[in-house]
């Protein structure tokens, strides 16, 4: 064999060497993205049996769907019973009286996408074939079984509540905040305790339409534990936005320094004589009140009346819409205030109004306390500041004026604390020793210097 040969020969060994190596790791590359894109494709199903109208931004079908067993013809009736979820449940195991689909375990999906676009389910005129085909992935291969991860009886996560703390608070706080409160509308710590199971759907598969990611490549183990730490936080919103926003409520502009726009609120009258500052018509208190009764309150007359209602009807209300309604034309707070403001507002809003009537007679303007009861309070609490008689900030009246004079005013303050100052907020102070404390500072001084 000549030497050319031989090198020929050599040079073809190694091609064809370096072909193989090529195409096993192609290979390899390729189930490595078949699995990832399997993965996808079922956390992406999952969303879809959530609410697959918000994962596709679809509009929803005209009619109820057929299988659903319940009344109404409202447009929000017929979008939910065109969700999954609604008839077989967040457990999977079956709603409102209809079968679940844990049964489908396994099934292989091209069966399950035939059972999708049946007449009893009717998909196949709304969801694309890719849509069924992950939907149909979900039901066969992403199914959790809840029952090994929730007491059944009492939604409690089987896990312990700590171990997955410094995951929530770099991954999931980005978002929902250390306590689980900073999305509008959506308590965490509410949603882990009531609804376990759609609480462990959502961290397995991420929310329809949402940025939220899937966590289902983690050990099952570790996303349980991660349910039993989201059931430790609070429920309610947490108290720091509360007062912030009871804060805000009193003073936004000076809480936050941002800058008051010219002139009057556009919706503040102006058919009467305008007897207060235009800044100060930019604030809520001075439309509704502090006791936040409007026109029905202590501003039912005086230079404060406006003729504009209170907010205590909208105690409790959901939190998205009394922000929807501070960034409305009425309100125009939108543009003026950050989301955070507008969330910490909205709380003080649904949450943190007091009926002002059980802690001062409206008729005396008196403290219904006996301030010889907590009379320790004052001093230790307030007395730093204030001064033993209540006269020691420079800025602002003797403390027993203004409580006597607006006692509304004062008990807002002490519940929230004054804005952009360090005075706290006593909102954590029981009922009786809030009375007392307020009774205390009306026996103050009422003027500087005696």
């Amino acid at each position: 064999m000549s030497q050319e040969w031989k090198m020929i020969r050599k040079s073809l060994q190694l091609l064809f060497c370096i072909g193989s190596v090529w195409c096993a790791a192609s290979q390899e590359a390729g189930a490595a993205d078949k699995i990832t894109d399997l993965d996808a494709s079922i956390a992406r199903g999952g969303r879809l049996y959530s609410d697959w109208m918000i994962e596709l931004d679809a509009r929803p079908p005209e009619k109820l769907h057929q299988g659903f067993v319940g009344e109404g013809s409202s447009q929000k009736v017929i979008s939910e019973s065109w969700r999954c979820v609604s008839c077989h449940g967040w457990d999977y195991k079956g709603a409102n009286s209809l079968p679940g689909i844990r049964g489908k375990v396994g099934a292989v999906p091209s069966e399950i996408v035939t059972i999708l676009k049946d007449q009893t389910h009717g998909y196949q005129d709304y969801l694309e074939p890719d849509d069924l085909l992950d939907l149909a992935r979900f039901i066969s291969l992403g199914m959790v079984d809840m029952d090994q991860m929730v007491e059944r009886g009492t939604g409690k996560a089987k896990a312990y509540g700590l171990a997955q703390r410094p995951f929530f608070e770099t991954v999931c706080a980005m978002c929902h905040g250390a306590e689980g409160q900073s999305l509008p509308g959506v308590s965490l710590g509410h949603f882990a305790i009531q609804q376990p199971y759609l609480t462990l759907h959502s961290i397995f598969n991420g929310h329809p339409g949402a940025v939220m990611p899937s966590l289902r490549a983690f050990e099952e183990a570790k996303l349980i534990e991660l349910l039993a730490y989201m059931q430790t936080l609070p429920e309610s919103a947490s108290l720091v936005s509360i007062v912030r926003g009871g804060r805000l409520y009193d003073n936004w502009f000076m809480e936050t320094g941002r800058d008051v726009p010219e002139g009057l609120h556009p919706a503040y009258p102006t058919q009467m004589e305008v007897e207060v500052k235009p800044k100060q018509t930019w604030l809520c208190r001075e439309c509704h009140g502090w006791d936040y009764r409007g026109k029905d309150g202590a501003y039912a007359k005086g230079k404060h009346f406006t003729g504009i209602k209170g907010i205590t009807d909208k105690k409790g209300a959901d939190v998205r819409e009394v922000m929807a309604i501070l960034k409305d034309n009425t309100h125009g707070y939108g543009a003026l205030l950050g989301r955070d403001d507008l969330l910490d507002l909205a709380n003080f809003v649904r949450e943190g109004q007091l009926d002002m009537d059980v802690y001062i007679d409206s008729t005396t303007k008196k403290a219904k306390g006996n301030y010889q009861e907590h009379a320790k309070f004052y001093p230790t609490i307030c007395g730093n500041c204030h001064g033993p008689k209540g006269r020691a900030i420079r800025t602002m009246g003797a403390l027993g004026h203004v409580a006597n004079e607006d006692p509304w005013k004062a008990l807002h303050k002490i519940l929230n604390g004054h804005p952009a100052e360090e005075m706290p907020a006593w909102r954590s102070l029981d009922e009786e020793t809030i009375k007392d404390l307020m009774g205390y500072i009306q026996a103050l001084p009422k003027k500087k210097r005696s």
